[in-house]
């Protein structure tokens, strides 16, 4: 991945960029509300954010970024026969919750300098109570798939039939890794946005850190911050990965739901809204009402995809 030198001045563009589309929105969307508004505006406009942020910090390196990020109003869902988890005495047989809110991809890729590495994590968002990340009833079953990562089959026909077993092999990067809660408050001033792993035993999270210092270590090849990945790889995490792109990034994309960015040599991005369901707007905006829709359907998680490549490499224009 990137040097890791690189890592403080990431981070502080990353915090200053997440600060901002919390507080106030951005050009897509307007002040989030609550978790689904939450990662809908840190998917179209708080990426975007980041990436105009880390351009020059990475030109001035040699690099640039390609940013893909699709929000869409569905998540996969997912079964699994029950650990069980101590906070879910009895409960349904199998388990089935969705996997998470969101993907998130770093590529850094040279061909010359024969460099293709990948991170990937999955993120599952929540507003904290009184400072903590606070699951309830059902809300457990998501705890009980990201904390043991038990194997599991995707529920929607789009995706493989294979069983996933992200703790199987052959084993790729640490599993500990694949997924983390986003843990959000937006009342908070500052807004908070963290991510926490999660553990098999109470408290049930630890080892916070602030998504900025996160998606920095993530870029610069940090050891807790992500999971290594291999693209195209046979390996049921790498698969995984690579697939929920694939099927995210097969979705239509319209007028009306799409915009492309800024096109320099720092920055070539997409960024698309494939939301089913959404209000008038205001200025540009296309606004979701938190509350509209609490179960989310079943089809693609929303991604963020971001390719780090040297300058002068013009390969995948």
């Amino acid at each position: 991945m990137l040097p890791k030198s690189l890592t403080s001045f990431l981070a502080s563009a990353a915090d200053a960029a997440i600060e901002s589309v919390l507080t106030g929105g951005g050009a897509r969307t307007p002040r989030p509300t609550g978790e689904v508004t939450a990662v809908r505006t840190m998917t179209l406009d708080g990426f975007d954010e980041i990436a105009t942020r880390w351009s020059p910090i990475l030109k001035s390196a040699g690099y640039r970024i390609d940013l893909r990020s699709v929000f869409c109003h569905s998540r996969p869902h997912v079964t699994f026969a029950p650990v069980p988890h101590p906070k879910l005495s009895g409960g349904k047989t199998p388990r089935q919750c969705e996997l998470a809110d969101l993907l998130i991809v770093i590529d850094h890729i040279d061909p010359v300098q024969g460099i293709d590495d990948r991170r990937a994590v999955l993120v599952q968002a929540k507003l904290l109570k009184g400072g903590k990340i606070k699951p309830s009833g059902a809300e457990w079953v998501q705890h009980e798939l990201l904390g043991w990562l038990p194997k599991f089959t995707f529920v929607d026909a789009s995706y493989d039939t294979r069983p996933r077993e992200f703790r199987g092999c052959p084993m790729v990067g640490r599993p500990i890794f694949s997924a983390e809660y986003g843990g959000v408050d937006l009342k908070a001033k500052p807004p908070v946005w963290r991510q926490e792993l999660t553990q098999t035993t109470a408290p049930w999270f630890k080892s916070q850190i602030p998504l900025a210092d996160f998606l920095a270590n993530m870029a610069t090849g940090g050891r807790s911050c992500s999971r290594k990945a291999i693209r195209g790889g046979g390996d049921d995490w790498s698969f995984t990965v690579d697939e929920l792109l694939r099927i995210t990034g097969a979705r239509p994309v319209t007028l009306k739901n799409s915009a492309v960015l800024r096109r320099n040599d720092n920055v070539v991005g997409f960024i698309s809204d494939t939301s089913q369901s959404f209000g008038s707007g205001v200025g540009g905006r296309i606004d979701i009402t938190e509350g509209d829709e609490p179960d989310w359907p079943q089809g693609p998680i929303s991604t963020v995809h971001t390719i780090i490549r040297s300058l002068d490499d013009r390969s995948e224009e």
